[in-house]
């Protein structure tokens, strides 16, 4: 019964984020209006036939703006994870492979970058390069990697002392097909796992340094952008903040239970 129950919550899981995605990817399709299109007798509009979702500030469509906006989330999230992903598992990996002094530095490395609080590591680098959405991803990237980095090398630190590591040495095995056949295929999946249930930490951090106007631009439809610009009007309309705020949520719930779903599938 718990099995069945597991499985339907995956197969549920997995729906939710073939829809959040489709949403994304369709997202010029399903908006009504131009996000970027402004027109300021509808400044601050109720919700209508022809703008389901009301207008903002300057009186564009909220309902596409955040169906764009799920664009740049969304896929940024997913690029950026899997880039941190392929970096820190690959640093990881040939730290505790290697040993030695290779290990020592890289620690030194992932000790120190560790050491700052990513977010704030992140708006530093994001303030130093400029604003924009390549920017904002090199950002996250420069400081995400790590956290795979140090759990990769905690796992290849534990296979590479398991006898049949020691055997395939033995029978003369390149130090490649070790990586590569024995060690990767016995850690990956925790590392799956991991990157599953990042990408609704990375959502939020996408829209952090957006809020904090060191992401995206302002015109750029963007959850984060977005929050940051109807904050100045929470007190007369609050939609401009709830709606962005609502889709950053949604998205984020869906990605995490699907990691969670995943978690309990693999395990």
């Amino acid at each position: 019964m718990k099995n069945r129950k597991n499985n339907i919550g995956f197969k549920l899981s997995v729906i939710f984020i073939l829809a959040v995605t489709a949403i994304a990817a369709l997202a010029p399709l399903l908006a009504p209006n131009d996000p970027n299109a402004a027109d300021m007798l509808l400044a601050n509009a109720a919700p209508s036939p022809g703008y389901p979702l009301g207008n903002d500030q300057l009186g564009r469509c909220l309902l596409s703006r955040v169906l764009y906006g799920a664009r740049i989330s969304v896929f940024s999230s997913i690029l950026i994870t899997v880039i941190v992903f392929a970096i820190g598992a690959f640093i990881g990996v040939l730290s505790a492979y290697c040993g030695g002094w290779t290990d020592a530095v890289i620690s030194k490395i992932i000790t120190a970058v560790q050491a700052f609080p990513k977010v704030v590591l992140a708006i530093a680098i994001a303030g130093l390069l400029g604003i924009g959405i390549k920017n904002t991803i090199i950002a996250l990237c420069a400081v995400g990697w790590v956290e795979f980095a140090r759990m990769a090398r905690s796992l290849t630190l534990t296979e590479k002392s398991m006898n049949y590591i020691k055997a395939a040495r033995i029978c003369g095995e390149s130090h490649l097909k070790i990586i590569c056949l024995r060690i990767i295929p016995n850690i990956i999946y925790p590392l799956i796992i991991n990157a599953s249930l990042g990408i609704a930490s990375v959502i939020m951090e996408i829209a952090a340094l957006s809020y904090l106007g060191v992401g995206v631009k302002d015109t750029v439809p963007e959850w984060g952008s977005m929050l940051n610009a109807g904050r100045n009007y929470m007190q007369t309309d609050i939609k401009l903040v709830l709606i962005p705020a609502a889709a950053i949520f949604i998205a984020a719930a869906v990605f995490n239970l699907f990691g969670e779903k995943l978690r309990d599938r693999i395990k």
